[in-house]
């Protein structure tokens, strides 16, 4: 199984690859495979997607058929690619062998990369471990949270037949508001002979290992200097704003041996008003997602920029399509893909942009609408009012967004500021094309368009500050060009921007504090879940308590009546308080259980750890249900 696997997510690359040599774009080859890994999951998902639906569920031969489906479109791109495949090999090695320092010597990247897949690879290797007995622990906090949520909407599309997609955790919520790509694709790993938690694990390595290779080479393609590239990857990774100037406290109260045992985040410490999070920790990790949406944002940078340059109206068609087919693999990197694209049209004027507006807004408009929150509204805030001040500890009085701003990103706005008025940092057309993204960077500050808890408005932010790292690279590197105090001080101020970065992911690799042992389901919760995923109709209805870390619609997919609150409310299912109040009168077995019961349709109840929390009356349900499994501290009741 894991050959098939590895099969599949090689197939994933030929994909990719083939798709690429469709836009007639010249690449090299390390540009080829690194965009192409990243097209070829899209591609492979849509269709897996397709099929599933027109199949009705997600199955081994389904994922089988989308793999061949897939292929098969990307032949017509092969046919051209198997005459110029050989000689990008070749041309790779020609030019590996070369000097280092020659500038088309691809070595920064292996360079670059080699420690990257380490990084990710300790990390992913640690999001799940066994606990010695059939269960499961988390080694990391998004593991333990936000992954969880992953994990169900993964399960609902392998286990539980989610066609057309549903929101598993809150019933009668008749589609998915949520980006849910890259869970599509774990889904397929799962069904394709992984475990569930592998799943996730897998397809969150794959578009990793992506990311670094696709902004190093994107800076190269860009500005022409692998210095950029290099520069760009560490800004954007190690991002951080002034936090760091709390661990020197640390320091000075616990000497240098704090480094090992790191006491806090340092670019989230809500005390000290320190809130945007570095994009490795705060993004890429924990919101899978974001692996998705950042690689294909600088895809369609790339081709709009090739496109514009050349005039190719295929370029445009082919930007235009990514575009459209983003929503579901990342919202937010869509939302500034799309509006920069339209801003680029209307500045630059020419007829050819029709073919990137076209297929981005027609394919786009139904997939945006199906995954739209559900009480999504734009809302102009005052910056007191504003996005920003809800998380606890922060102090509103202490801040303007100046001060807010340099305080958590420091001299990264600055920079990004110098490449566009520095004559000669900026390629002409990246000079004036990278004026809007400061839209992104100022209009989250006073309008907020994403649903719920303010705090998600955030997320307009990061895909910006993606772009901005290529513009505050350029400067870093001119800068340590032009003389030794030009390079003492692009050290210090790569220092003031990273420093905060750095130690958050060196915690986060740091096994002595990140490998904490927080169950996510014990070995009878494991069994429940498989359970209920192998025993049960896939359109069974589950009465279950309401943490996070259920493992019985994580491992089932099964649809629950309510699931956990934070989830719900951030999709925008405002009558959840409702829900869980009839909820708990349902596992206690109160007056009126009857008439919810029935009106819910549910066809199980789970009676564990979790619900015992809640309040459940084991009493009710040993009289009221037929016993359908029991192990451990777990037994589920059938509803008859």
């Amino acid at each position: 199984m894991k050959l098939w696997v590895a099969l599949l997510l090689a197939d994933c690359v030929l994909i990719g690859i083939g798709l690429t040599y469709l836009t007639g774009l010249k690449l090299r080859i390390e540009e080829r495979v690194a965009y192409g890994a990243v097209v070829g999951f899209m591609a492979i998902t849509l269709v897996g997607y397709a099929a599933g639906w027109a199949a009705g569920r997600l199955s081994g031969p389904v994922v089988l058929a989308a793999a061949l489906v897939a292929t098969a479109i990307s032949a017509t791109g092969w046919r051209s690619g198997v005459q110029q495949i050989g000689a990008e090999c070749h041309d790779f090695r020609r030019r590996l062998m070369r000097p280092i320092s020659r500038p088309e010597n691809p070595a920064p990247l292996l360079l670059l990369t080699a420690p990257a897949w380490a990084i990710t690879a300790w990390i992913l290797n640690q999001a799940y471990l066994p606990d010695g007995s059939g269960g499961v622990l988390a080694g990391h906090l998004s593991s333990w949270t936000d992954w969880q949520a992953h994990l169900t909407y993964a399960s609902s599309f392998a286990h539980a037949e989610n066609f057309p997609p549903e929101l598993p955790t809150a019933l009668g919520v008749d589609r998915l508001p949520y980006h849910f790509g890259i869970d599509f694709f774990a889904a397929m790993l799962d069904r394709a002979g992984l475990s569930a938690f592998g799943g996730l694990e897998v397809s969150s390595g794959y578009l990793a290992f992506a990311f670094v290779p696709v902004l190093y080479l994107t800076g190269v393609r860009l500005f022409s200097s692998r210095a950029v590239g290099v520069t760009a990857v560490l800004v954007f990774t190690l991002f951080g704003g002034l936090g760091w100037l709390r661990f020197f406290h640390d320091r000075a109260e616990g000497g240098w041996s704090v480094i090992w045992d790191l006491p806090t985040d340092y670019t989230r410490h809500h005390v000290g008003n320190i809130l945007m999070e570095n994009a490795v920790t705060g993004n890429l990790f924990p919101q899978r997602p974001t692996l998705a949406g950042f690689s294909l944002l600088l895809v369609v940078v790339v081709l709009l920029r090739e496109a514009h340059k050349s005039g190719s109206r295929r370029l445009f068609a082919a930007a235009g399509v990514i575009v459209g087919l983003m929503p579901i693999f990342h919202v937010y990197s869509f939302g500034m893909a799309l509006g920069l694209g339209l801003i680029w049209a209307v500045l630059d004027r020419r007829w050819q942009w029709t073919l990137f507006a076209i297929p981005a807004l027609v394919f786009s408009l139904p997939a945006a609408l199906w995954i739209e929150p559900l009480n999504t509204e734009i809302v102009w805030e005052t910056w007191v009012n504003g996005p920003w001040m809800q998380p606890p500890g922060y102090s509103i009085e202490q801040d303007n967004p100046l001060t807010f701003w340099w305080r958590n990103a420091g001299v990264f706005l600055v920079l990004m500021l110098a490449a566009q008025v520095w004559k000669g940092t900026l390629p002409r057309v990246l000079q004036w094309g990278s004026i809007p993204v400061w839209l992104w960077l100022i209009v989250p500050n006073f309008v907020r368009v994403a649903p719920s808890h303010p705090w998600n408005n955030t997320h307009w932010f990061v895909p910006a500050i993606l772009l901005g790292s290529l513009l505050a690279a350029a400067v870093l590197v001119r800068m340590a060009s032009i003389g030794w105090l030009g390079l003492v001080g692009a050290v210090l101020l790569f220092f003031a921007l990273t420093f905060a970065g750095a130690l958050d992911v060196w915690k986060a690799v740091d096994p002595e504090v990140n490998v904490w042992p927080h169950p996510i389901a014990s070995g009878d919760g494991v069994a429940a879940g498989e359970w209920a995923r192998d025993e049960t109709p896939p359109d069974s209805v589950f009465l279950i308590g309401f943490e996070h870390t259920h493992p019985v619609p994580a491992l089932s997919g099964r649809q629950t009546v309510v699931g956990f609150a934070g989830w719900i409310n951030d999709l925008g299912v405002t009558d959840w308080p409702m829900r869980h109040q009839q909820a708990r009168t349902m596992l206690g077995g109160f007056e009126g259980t009857e008439e919810l019961l029935n009106g819910y349709g549910v066809d199980y109840v789970v009676v564990g750890p979790i619900e015992r929390r809640v309040g459940v009356s084991e009493e009710f349900w040993a009289s009221r249900g037929a016993l359908a499994f029991a192990q451990g501290e777990y037994a589920i009741y059938e509803v008859r």
